[in-house]
């Protein structure tokens, strides 16, 4: 029992913490303990006063039983300044004999970048960055419609209660506040319309003006504007905060494809309910049309509809809703892209939520104009 408490005491006494202790006066001090990183502080401030008691201060070091290469850089520096060291075990001068055969000079001052060098560096990654992520999305991209050709040959694979929930929560939920937009858009833009064709006599064509924009372009991109803030920030949260949990993980180590449980019924879900919504938007961009048309140009609602006809026509209405599709599948890819991005803490997945936002709106406004260029050369 005697040894076994030995060998626990031992155990416990090599697993405190290394201390040092300095002692004397004047100018003849001794060091012993453990002259190692972690207690250099202490022997620094202990001879903090060294070497201004002249060239006859000496330094008793036989009693440090363990030095490691900072100690002894420190000893070697006080060596330089004038204190000598007495008592060095041999293990030690083997040490010491080794850093003075160093060459010890300070680092070179590093020279500062001119600032046109900094705006060329910062300009060539800032370009590098944005070809990594073209690529990368263009990527996820083939890699959801791969996902997608596959749900579609196997429907088996499908998800319904999923894809069902998903279109609640983005479609139905959603109705109020994209109604109430729709509304507002054709209502200001019905408005502008008449104080500037008034001073012509031409305020009449502000039906034109309303129902056009409301069906091609301003409902369906404020939809999408709209579900890429709420719809595709959400599915960037939800599928982060399983990053962080580990959730997706669990999914591969259960055999089950991420990409198959996560983006696909999001993606399918958003392509359903976007041309819905766009739809619904129009409707109510054209009845805030008739409310700014009667107040204004006291159009009943009657003549209202019997002039719709005349303005617009089915193709307005079905190059809107043909955008829609599109808009909401590179929507959900990118929500869910950057959601599988996430690295595990609350700042990233903030990030990614951030990036996710940003990007689809972006990419939804150049995929508008690229659209409508398309449609004027195509007559549409």
């Amino acid at each position: 029992m005697s040894k076994v408490a030995a060998n626990q005491a031992q155990g416990a006494s090599s697993r405190s913490p290394p201390t040092i202790v300095v002692s004397g006066e004047g100018d003849k001090h001794a060091m012993s303990g453990s002259l190692v990183i972690a207690t250099l502080t202490t022997a620094r401030n202990s001879l903090k006063s060294w070497p201004q008691h002249g060239t006859d201060s000496t330094l008793d070091v036989s009693g440090i039983t363990q030095l490691d290469t900072p100690g002894a850089l420190f000893l070697s520096a006080l060596r330089h300044l004038g204190v000598a060291l007495t008592g060095v075990r041999s293990e030690h001068q083997t040490l010491f004999d080794l850093i003075d055969s160093l060459e010890l000079k300070p680092l070179p001052a590093v020279a500062p970048v001119p600032r046109w060098r900094q705006m060329v560096t910062a300009l060539g990654k800032s370009a590098h960055d944005a070809r990594h992520e073209v690529l990368s999305l263009i990527t996820f991209i083939g890699r959801v419609a791969s996902w997608m050709v596959d749900a579609a040959l196997h429907p088996s694979t499908l998800r319904p209660s999923s894809i069902s929930r998903h279109v609640r929560e983005t479609g139905m939920q959603a109705l109020p506040i994209i109604g109430l937009m729709a509304v507002m858009i054709a209502i200001v833009i019905g408005y502008q319309g008449v104080a500037q064709l008034r001073q012509y006599g031409g305020e009449d064509l502000t039906i034109n003006l309303v129902a056009v924009s409301v069906l091609r372009e301003m409902g369906v991109l404020i939809t999408s504007i709209m579900v890429a803030g709420r719809s595709g920030s959400a599915y960037t949260a939800e599928i982060g905060v399983m990053k962080t949990r580990d959730e997706v993980d669990a999914l591969t180590v259960m055999g089950l494809e991420p990409m198959q449980m996560l983006v696909v019924p999001r993606v399918i879900a958003l392509v359903l309910t976007l041309p819905v919504l766009s739809f619904f938007a129009d409707i109510m961009g054209l009845i805030g049309g008739a409310a700014i048309s009667q107040v204004l140009l006291h159009l009943s609602p009657t003549q209202y509809l019997s002039r719709l006809p005349q303005v617009v026509s089915l193709s307005d209405l079905m190059v809107g809703l043909f955008k829609a599709p599109v808009f909401a599948f590179c929507i959900a890819a990118i929500a869910c892209m950057h959601g599988l991005r996430v690295t595990g803490s609350a700042e990233s997945v903030g990030r990614e939520t951030t990036r996710s936002v940003v990007k689809s709106i972006f990419l939804v406004l150049v995929l508008d104009a690229l659209f409508s260029i398309l449609f004027e050369k195509l007559k549409v």
